[in-house]
């Protein structure tokens, strides 16, 4: 019989749980570390390990698929996040991040399936709305791109990448106003960014206004160190 006062499980039990967290922790921060270095490969085993420790991390998986995929390891990052969603089936970042990375691979299919999942789960998920898009961009979708784009805007409005590819699926559909209005966005969220600049000359030059499009290109040159 258990005294009064007291518990089944000892202090030293009882304590396991935060001291395995406080050490996944410090992994995790680790190997964040040495990713942000000058040799982010360094930072494969410390992840490696970490997963080994608490296979369910959510945030050490994410960085370290984040980090393969940095690292041209797109095949690697994949099987990371698959990992992942075998043991948390709806997890969305991990979802989001793979129909990301699919889609770069050309596996569209397989992209498309994690990226409506997610929508399904979230309708209102601004990054999965905008990685949609940015798949049937890259299958030659352009309308459809940009509608997904214009959702993803509905629920994140200030996303320079987001006008950025609105206003080139627009100038490839031929609405020129549209275009130049959604790139002028995308200046006033990132100015410093060339290939906006690039963007614009083009759209400006569809609209028949060489001297602005010139001026546009002068800047993204600059821009670009060129």
């Amino acid at each position: 019989m258990i005294p009064p006062g007291s518990s089944s499980v000892s202090d030293t039990e009882a304590a396991a749980p935060a001291r395995d967290r406080s050490l996944a922790e410090q992994r995790l921060q680790h190997a964040d570390s040495l990713a942000a270095g000058s040799f982010p490969g360094q930072a494969i085993r410390p992840y490696r390990d970490l997963l080994e420790l608490e296979p369910g991390h959510i945030e050490g998986r994410l960085h370290f698929a984040r980090l393969l995929d940095r690292l041209e390891e797109a095949v690697e990052a994949v099987d990371v996040l698959s990992e992942g969603l075998r043991r948390a089936p709806d997890q969305t970042e991990f979802l989001v991040l793979r129909g990301s990375i699919l889609g770069r691979l050309q596996r569209y299919k397989e992209a498309e399936m994690d990226l409506r999942r997610v929508l399904r789960l979230h309708p209102s998920h601004a990054p999965a709305q905008f990685e949609l898009g940015l798949l049937l961009w890259r299958r030659g979708l352009v309308q459809e791109a940009a509608a997904c784009f214009h959702r993803a805007l509905e629920f994140q409005p200030d996303n320079g990448k987001t006008y950025y590819y609105l206003g080139d699926a627009l100038n490839q559909l031929g609405d020129l106003p549209g275009a130049r209005a959604a790139v002028e966005r995308a200046l006033q969220v990132c100015p410093d960014d060339a290939k906006t600049y690039h963007l614009m000359g083009r759209v400006l030059d569809r609209m028949s206004l060489p001297d602005q499009a010139q001026e546009m290109y002068r800047r993204g040159r600059e821009l670009a160190g060129l």
